[in-house]
């Protein structure tokens, strides 16, 4: 049997709950704390989730932040809201997220939602750099969603599509792929939007409509990067037809880090793709009735895009325009001290981290030393979880029970503060696979 380690012995946890990291991955298995968003979590989900479907049309929006001194104001926590609320309404396809809002449990069930993720990177190998290359992405996003018993989000809209097309006497049950791939194809036929199913696309759509997920996964995990950043658009419009068959209402793609394809692009090169973000997934079918886009923004990303965005005629999301109130919201991080102590708490005492003898509470932080760690680091909550990381190795390394005033002083305080915000500034620079920062 391994040596307990401080952590367990001392503190009643498995390891460090804190992230260490500068950056969101949506495969990481992080905790993430909704509570610390306090009403802005509900705001937002009204906005970009309940909205559409109450108005009966889509919308562009924009997740801001603002901080005085930092055009990119990083580490508000845009990323992993976006993220992980697009997880929870995939694995009930928005039930608890709707009736959380108010939104009948009847009424939840007739208006399925779902929702995508994604973030630009022009600086990873073969990193997402283009309108195709993203589209491609949320639909990986969208298809590796499961529920809570582990079933795939690619059978369950599956298993939907089928029975409307058996309900609708267009297949017989057990034999349904062949009239999903037909019904797909007439959809396109009818819009003004024309895709052309051969070859990969084609092998897309048959593995859609195949029961066989396991294969659509591999299918999906072997596309070339040439390939899917010349046709991703295509297959993000496939993937709407076939949900729009399984009776999806509405799905809200939230887009990260968009400013980043003009990182390396000149004014002429911005506007294009700007052009392709009105043209192809504001006003074409099958989005313009049913998809909604969420940009990330902040003070840097809006200067690059404000000239491009005022060209194509598209609202211009500025979060201090009262005329974009219904499609903007600012965050504004850990505002308060309750947030902080609330998401400190959760983490400390999350199952994933904490024993069964572990006693709830801030342990091994007290009230003084959290509150001077949130003074230090507000209103970004990744600095503020940063810090709470380094100081928790280094009470291991120090052999410390509490984590007093004494020993989280102003010099330790200082030095980690500094080196969070040095490493969010590196992060901006380096070659790393930074694409999910904000």
């Amino acid at each position: 049997m391994p040596l307990q380690s401080w952590f367990q012995s001392a503190w009643g946890l498995r390891g460090n709950p804190f992230s260490g990291k500068a950056t969101y991955a949506e495969d990481n298995q992080m905790i993430y704390v909704p509570e610390m968003f306090g009403s802005q979590r509900n705001e937002f989900l009204r906005k970009f989730v309940v909205a559409p479907l109450e108005n009966g049309q889509p919308l562009m929006g924009a997740v801001w932040s603002v901080l005085p001194g930092d055009p990119k104001a990083r580490g508000f926590g845009k990323s992993t809201l976006m993220g992980e609320e697009s997880k929870l309404i995939n694995a009930d396809l928005g039930f608890k997220t709707l009736t959380d809002l108010g939104v009948s449990e009847k009424e939840a069930r007739e208006n399925p939602v779902m929702a995508g993720y994604v973030s630009f990177n022009t600086k990873a190998n073969e990193g997402i750099a283009s309108i195709d290359a993203a589209c491609f992405h949320l639909v990986r996003f969208l298809l590796r969603s499961t529920d809570a018993k582990g079933v795939s989000t690619h059978q369950r809209l599956r298993e939907r599509a089928a029975a409307k097309l058996v309900k609708a006497g267009e297949a017989v049950k057990g034999n349904e792929a062949q009239a999903i791939v037909t019904s797909v194809r007439e959809r396109f036929q009818k819009l003004a939007v024309t895709i052309d199913f051969r070859n990969l696309l084609e092998e897309f759509l048959i593995g859609l409509a195949s029961a066989d997920t396991s294969a659509l996964e591999k299918f999906l995990s072997n596309v070339g990067a040439w390939h899917h950043n010349r046709n991703g658009l295509k297959y993000l419009q496939t993937f709407v037809a076939f949900a729009e068959l399984a009776d999806i209402q509405h799905m809200t793609f939230f887009i990260d880090q968009v400013e980043d394809f003009t990182s390396e692009s000149q004014p002429a090169k911005i506007r294009k793709n700007v052009k392709i973000i009105r043209d192809a997934l504001l006003e074409s079918e099958p989005f313009a009735s049913r998809a909604s886009f969420i940009f990330q923004l902040h003070p840097d990303a809006y200067m690059k895009l404000e000239d491009a965005w005022s060209h194509e005629e598209l609202r211009d999301l500025n979060y201090g325009s009262p005329l974009n109130k219904p499609y903007v919201v600012v965050l504004k991080g850990l505002d308060n001290f309750d947030a902080a102590k609330v998401l400190a708490d959760r983490c400390l005492n999350h199952p994933q981290y904490a024993l069964p003898e572990r006693k709830p509470g801030i342990n091994p932080f007290n009230v003084p030393t959290l509150r001077k760690v949130w003074a230090a680091t507000k209103p970004r909550p990744r600095v503020f979880i940063r810090v709470l990381h380094d100081l928790l190795q280094h009470g291991k390394d120090e052999r410390v029970v509490v984590l007093d005033e004494k020993f989280v002083d102003a010099s330790k305080l200082t030095t980690f503060t500094a080196s969070a915000d040095r490493d969010d500034d590196d992060g901006a620079n380096d070659d790393a696979d930074d694409r999910l920062t904000r």
